[in-house]
């Protein structure tokens, strides 16, 4: 722990719990114990603690027993020269090479237990009858990637999904445009929810699940984009109601316009500064 200054105050930014997220993981239990005992020294050493979101913090609190006196909380920025609604829907969709006319949501998430995509590909599954021709993009990689695949060719989803695989950061934005939706099913330590800024800030609604800190994005504009549980037949549920339009979804100038006056990088980087030189 040498590392960390004596003498001078230590902000630290706290951007999960490591033990916690390798135990959802599966870890072992010694993993586990090893990466709890290294956060506690670390944290002791710390002054000020930095969280993306007021659930990342009461974990901080709750976990690790840090005093909230230490806890400042603010949330992350969104890069609005990169994430913005520069191209037509159709016009991003003919660039990525995606069907014009389906309904299409898009997810960018790492193909692993806690973002809940078996959830996703259960709720695709369960508004087929309704929605025939909606399309699910899922882009990332990761261990579960042979499963999920396996699982939406069993849910007899193959032609209703497309798993692209790494995609490329400067496709990132394009994709969000080229959707009608974008979802974030994620089923635990979800501390912010970074997709959920960048997919508004391109215009596009994103749908999330009740967990961590992305409630705090969605609640204060369109309570409608957070589904009533985790479980897949409430992401089934919000999806069917959203893209049949039985409850309304945020136009695309709305959702820029919320991002660029609550989340940019410039606002943002201002509060973290404030805090640095407390």
């Amino acid at each position: 722990m040498q590392v960390l200054p004596r003498g001078v105050p230590v902000t630290f930014s706290f951007h999960g719990p490591w033990a916690l997220e390798s135990k959802q993981e599966g870890a072992g239990k010694l993993s586990v114990l090893l990466k709890h005992w290294v956060e506690d020294r670390v944290y002791d050493r710390c002054d000020r603690f930095i969280v993306l979101s007021k659930a990342f913090g009461d974990i901080l609190h709750q976990e690790y027993q840090v005093p909230w006196s230490k806890i400042y909380v603010i949330p992350g920025g969104v890069d609005l020269s990169r994430f913005q609604i520069d191209r037509s829907r159709p016009f991003a969709r003919s660039q990525l090479n995606w069907p014009q006319n389906r309904p299409i949501l898009f997810t960018a998430r790492r193909l692993v237990h806690r973002v809940g995509l078996d959830k996703l590909l259960m709720a695709v599954a369960a508004i087929k009858p309704e929605i025939p021709d909606i399309w699910l993009a899922i882009a990332g990689k990761g261990p579960l990637q042979a499963d999920l695949q396996q699982q939406a060719t069993d849910l007899g989803l193959n032609d209703n999904v497309k798993f692209l695989g790494f995609l490329p950061d400067e496709q990132l934005p394009i994709a969000y445009q080229a959707a009608d939706l974008s979802v974030m099913p994620s089923q635990s330590l979800e501390g912010f929810g970074l997709a959920v800024l960048e997919s508004l800030a391109c215009g596009t609604p994103a749908l999330c699940t009740p967990v961590g800190g992305m409630p705090e994005i969605l609640d204060p504009f369109s309570p409608n984009l957070i589904t009533t549980s985790i479980e897949a037949t409430a992401i089934a549920e919000r999806l069917e109601q959203l893209l049949l339009k039985k409850v309304p979804m945020p136009s695309r100038e709305a959702c820029q316009e919320y991002a660029a006056m609550n989340f940019d990088w410039q606002k943002i980087a201002q509060k973290v500064r404030k805090v640095l030189l407390a």
